[in-house]
């Protein structure tokens, strides 16, 4: 017949169990407590960081573990000029919100309203740097327009003052776009993404004002003193 052998109760393991159970739950106790301790908005144009702050509802800088990304985006999205937003959680309690807001393109002056990249137009604040559609476009011209020109760089858009819708007999995509610099650029449709050579063709003509035409044939016609 075996003997039962007892077991010797061994306190010294039971409190460092006591104790990590302890410091477990004081670190996860911790960890849900520490609000956020900094958000970053990152490639906003449009919206100011307080904007977008106020909007995803963090202004009071919440506890940082319970922040939910998909809440916050959905909020974002819900921005007129708010076309996509990544969310990232970085090392030190750092929230980093990353927008890709639509482009404005033009601002049309028979509607106070601004056309942007999606095709749609929208009422916004005074915007600085963008150029004024003088007359109309066909509907259907205008969707194509919008598509190339959401191509153009905006360091370019902002070079542009006034756009044109000027059609001929043998081109009605044709648009006539009077430059800040004082040069003038014909351009159609289908080449309006040549509008991000602009620059590097002005300096090819030593900076001297005229006429560009991207519509056909690439030329630089050189105005008269």
């Amino acid at each position: 017949m075996q003997k039962k052998v007892k077991r010797k109760f061994n306190f010294r393991k039971f409190l460092f169990f006591i104790i990590f159970l302890f410091l477990l739950y004081m670190g996860i106790s911790y960890l849900i407590s520490v609000k956020t301790k900094n958000i970053v908005i990152l490639n906003n144009n449009y919206y100011s960081d307080d904007d977008i702050i106020y909007t995803a509802g963090i202004e009071d800088y919440p506890k940082f573990i319970l922040l939910n990304k998909n809440k916050i985006k959905d909020k974002l999205l819900k921005l007129d000029l708010i076309e996509d937003v990544t969310i990232n959680k970085r090392f030190g309690f750092i929230l980093e919100i990353t927008v890709k807001e639509k482009k404005i393109l033009y601002y049309i002056r028979s509607t106070n309203l601004y056309k942007a990249s999606d095709n749609k137009s929208y009422e916004l604040n005074n915007m600085i740097g963008i150029p004024t559609l003088i007359n109309y476009i066909p509907e259907n011209i205008e969707k194509n327009f919008v598509n190339k020109l959401s191509n153009v760089d905006s360091e370019i858009l902002s070079m542009i003052s006034e756009i044109e819708y000027s059609k001929t007999t043998y081109d009605d995509k044709r648009f006539l776009l009077y430059m800040n610099d004082g040069n003038m650029v014909y351009i159609t449709v289908s080449k309006a993404e040549l509008l991000n050579k602009y620059v590097e063709i002005i300096k090819k003509v030593d900076n001297k004002k005229g006429i560009l035409y991207l519509d056909s044939g690439n030329y630089f016609e050189i105005k008269e003193k």
